[in-house]
């Protein structure tokens, strides 16, 4: 588990960090999601005088921050992905 990835999303969505927590622990589907959206945001870092870069880490950034989303919003969270 890591606590950089939490940590990054927790940051973006504060209002919902126990959420945030508890599905990355249970949910193989959200972790992924929120490691992804800790790479896209450190490479966003990287890349930010790269003008058509940044704005495609800018675009899979808002991607991601969508799917984190779709994940909070649901009751129990998605169910997680088989072998998790």
């Amino acid at each position: 588990m890591s606590d950089t990835s939490v940590a990054a999303v927790a940051r973006q969505f504060a209002k919902h960090e126990f959420r945030i927590r508890r599905l990355f622990a249970s949910n193989s589907e959200f972790r992924a999601v929120c490691e992804d959206y800790e790479a896209a945001t450190e490479a966003l870092a990287l890349w930010e005088a790269d003008v058509p870069r940044a704005d495609d880490y800018r675009r899979l950034i808002g991607e991601l921050e969508i799917e984190i989303l779709e994940f909070l919003d649901e009751p129990k969270g998605r169910p997680a992905a088989a072998g998790s």
